[in-house]
């Protein structure tokens, strides 16, 4: 988990507690993701004036530290200089907004990174066989999460932020309709133009397979969608998307997204868009 500890005069904090703390958490939160916030742990320090000494000198005025510790292998991996740099930054403005600009410039921020088998809770040490379970169901949890954002953006015709749900250079591919998205340019071009061609659009979605490998993953999910396209024709698909994600400092994206069609009926749609129960009888 990741555990602040900062060091302030005790005037630089009291009244300030509360605030500190809650920018401190968001800080973390900010990089991690939302699924860390109850993990973060805070302890302020306070000093009485004199007992903070640089060169054998007691200081009177000094700006705040802060030590944060956090597992190892989120500094070793590939985009660990990107985490801790981002770390930094998000903690430094906390502590400034918190405490006063004033000490912006002199703010020290220390990462500690602690390997699984040198720290222990409750008497046990934190090592990989006991932190995967947990690991794994919240990587489980946030590509579900993604996958849940999809859908919805998409029938909210929210073409910016479900290109937003992709790497870069992220790959939507419809084979069956000879259609292939590329970079999150083409896969909102891809959103609009669906939105300009069709008249009704709903599409539900529901979980399926994910199989981890680190920072990449693949998976499954299958979906049942209702479309009617301006002009008259009308599909009632039964499909399959056949996904794979990677793992970036914002979390889970998408890396390709490909569509299979499983079963098609093209017969017109009885209905009509939107409209109440008392409208159609």
């Amino acid at each position: 988990m990741p555990h602040l500890t900062v060091h302030a005069l005790e005037p630089q904090i009291t009244g300030h507690e509360n605030d500190l703390i809650a920018r401190l958490t968001d800080a973390v939160t900010s990089v991690y993701g939302q699924w860390a916030r109850n993990l973060v742990v805070v302890q302020l320090a306070g000093l009485a004036v004199g007992r903070w000494a640089v060169g054998g000198v007691a200081r009177h005025e000094v700006a705040p530290t802060v030590t944060l510790a956090i597992r190892e292998k989120a500094l070793t991996r590939a985009d660990g200089p990107q985490i801790a740099a981002r770390l930094v930054a998000a903690v430094t403005d906390a502590v400034a907004m918190a405490l006063g600009e004033q000490h912006r410039g002199r703010i020290v921020v220390d990462l500690v990174a602690t390997r699984d088998d040198r720290t222990a809770v409750g008497g046990r040490l934190v090592n990989e066989a006991v932190m995967s379970e947990p690991d794994e169901l919240r990587d489980r949890v946030e590509i579900e999460a993604l996958r849940a954002e999809f859908t919805d953006a998409a029938m909210m015709n929210d073409h910016d932020r479900l290109a937003s749900l992709f790497m870069p250079d992220g790959v939507v591919r419809i084979p069956d309709a000879g259609i292939e998205a590329a970079g999150r340019d083409g896969i909102r071009g891809l959103g609009q133009q669906r939105e300009a061609s069709f008249e009704v659009f709903a599409q539900t979605t529901h979980p399926g397979v994910i199989s981890l490998s680190g920072d990449t993953a693949t998976g499954r999910a299958y979906l049942s969608e209702v479309i009617r396209i301006r002009g008259g024709a009308s599909h009632l698909n039964h499909a399959i998307y056949h996904d794979r994600y990677q793992r970036t400092p914002d979390g889970w994206r998408f890396a390709e997204r490909a569509y299979e069609i499983r079963y098609l009926d093209s017969t017109p749609l009885a209905g009509s868009p939107g409209g109440s129960v008392a409208d159609h009888g």
